[in-house]
């Protein structure tokens, strides 16, 4: 309690330094920085598991840690790019930091970013938290490939917002981006397997490179406003050390270094070439990850539904249909018209038990047929998986390695069938809620089976209050609730079960100008 009573007094001498500021008259108009913007949060967790709350912690941008009791103080500085919204050339940048307590750190970066745009291209350069594409982020449980689970990766990206195509007045919108960049988690990583009772890969010096586009076609706007859209992302990490590795031919592990020249990055831009425990199978080289992701969307006049579906691969495998469709989200969302109660309801099924199927064969003299299954979600030989800090990319019920009991970077619970239902409402301006209930039946990996099917329920009851008698301020009060038995018979993995808890954040915004 003395704790958030420092803070709150923080936050009280920062407000009456930003009113003194505001109002002197001193201060000439062409020396302000226009639309800066500096932003306080603290927030503290308690919870009675071992773990957090699922949800207290997850889509998160993986700021807060997973461990039951934690907190952070959190300092922002930003000038978006929207302030210059009615202007061809735009700029934004932002420095964000978190001092935290019971993390995995005791200082986080979150976002370092510049950003440049004219018309609908913008250059962003540094780490900064991108939004879920296609969905409803407050409300959905997660993407697949591109999700908001963990913290951002440090990359140069360039990007083009909807364009229409040539000749289509409107009704064919393109959408794409793509960029370049490197992880920072490598010493923490090496930090985190030290503990492992056999030496454990990891890699340290990762790059990154991810690529989307998208198609929209419809207008919103127009009398029939019905809308579709059609999108393919893609991610790939490749270069840096993996410490540590085993493959074909080793009698030990190995360190072994990867590409990171020109041609590395065609590589990484094409899938092409090869890692090198590859042997005489060649495969992309690094670690390759995607979606396909689609929606049809109706779009009514303070109201409108969506339905929207992503398939997600690894590698080749389920680039194309040859293996079926049987992994998914599928979602729907209706928002509905202004009223005190339900504002929007969400409703998605995931589906991630197939894989390609449990039978992996290369091709040999013998028996030259090529079956390329068990596709180990977020897994992989070398790297340290789908995963930044410990942190799952893409979507939390794909169990991160924070989780793990025996010190690896390895996803043991990638195989599961699940049900994700959401609700928001605003019954004020000053107040809003949301409910998340979600259901899960886990089955483990191909490599590393559950005993039996574990299910396990995450709840979460959240408040946000902004008040009007207090310019800048604003709260949440979240409680999460787990329950189930996911962990019981999964190997390595720390029995989740049940867990209890809270979260309480307070924010503070003032504008310097």
């Amino acid at each position: 309690m003395r704790y958030i009573l420092c803070i709150l007094m923080l936050f009280s001498i920062l407000d009456i330094g930003a009113q003194r500021s505001d109002t002197h008259e001193n201060v000439p108009e062409g020396g302000r920085l226009s639309g800066l913007e500096l932003r306080l949060e603290a927030q503290a967790v308690g919870s009675t598991g071992k773990f957090a709350p699922l949800w207290l912690t997850a889509n998160r941008y993986g700021i807060t840690s997973v461990r039951p009791c934690s907190n952070y103080e959190r300092i922002a500085v930003e000038r978006s790019i929207h302030n210059d919204s009615a202007r061809a050339w735009r700029l934004g940048y932002g420095v964000d930091v978190a001092l935290t307590l019971n993390a995995e750190r005791l200082f986080a970066v979150q976002q370092a970013y510049a950003e440049v745009a004219y018309g609908k291209a913008t250059l962003t350069i540094g780490s900064k938290e991108q939004p879920l594409p296609m969905r409803n982020q407050a409300l959905t449980s997660g993407g697949m490939s591109y999700g908001v689970n963990a913290r951002p990766i440090p990359q140069v990206r360039l990007a083009l917002d909807y364009f229409t195509f040539p000749g289509t007045k409107g009704w064919w919108k393109w959408k794409l981006h793509g960029s370049y960049g490197f992880t920072t988690d490598g010493r923490w990583a090496a930090s985190f397997v030290k503990d492992a009772k056999q030496p454990f890969r990891y890699t340290r010096n990762i790059l990154y490179h991810e690529k989307a586009i998208y198609w929209k076609f419809g207008k919103e706007d127009s009398s029939f406003p019905l809308t579709y859209e059609i999108g393919l992302q893609m991610a790939t990490q490749f270069g840096g050390t993996t410490y540590n590795a085993t493959g074909r031919g080793m009698a030990k592990p190995e360190n072994i270094p990867h590409k990171h020249n020109l041609s590395a990055f065609f590589d990484a831009l094409l899938c092409k070439g090869g890692d090198e425990t590859d042997g005489y199978m060649k495969n992309a080289a690094g670690n390759h990850v995607g979606s396909y992701l689609m929606a049809l969307a109706w779009h009514g006049k303070g109201w409108g539904v969506r339905g929207y579906f992503e398939r997600f691969f690894e590698d080749h495998s389920m680039l194309t249909v040859q293996y079926g469709i049987s992994d998914h989200i599928f979602g729907f969302e209706a928002r509905l018209p202004r009223n005190p109660f339900l504002s929007s309801v969400v409703v998605e099924h995931i589906n991630t038990r197939h894989q390609s199927g449990p039978i992996y064969h290369d091709a040999t003299q013998t028996l030259p047929d090529q079956v390329s299954a068990i596709d180990n979600y977020y897994n992989h030989t070398l790297y340290n998986g789908w995963q930044n800090y410990g942190m799952s990319i893409g979507h939390p019920f794909l169990i991160s390695s924070l989780y793990n009991s025996n010190a690896t970077l390895y996803c043991y619970n990638n195989r599961l069938r699940a049900w994700h239902v959401a609700l928001s409402g605003a019954p004020t301006n000053e107040w809003k809620w949301r409910l998340l209930m979600s259901f899960t039946q886990n089955f483990g990996t191909y490599y590393y089976p559950a005993l039996e099917q574990e299910n396990q329920q995450y709840f979460l009851a959240e408040v946000d209050y902004v008040p009007r008698w207090a310019k800048g301020w604003s709260g949440a009060l979240g409680l999460g609730y787990d329950h189930g038995s996911l962990g019981k018979t999964l190997p390595n993995v720390h029995k989740i079960g049940n867990s209890l808890g809270a979260q309480l954040t307070i924010r503070k915004s003032f504008r310097l100008k």
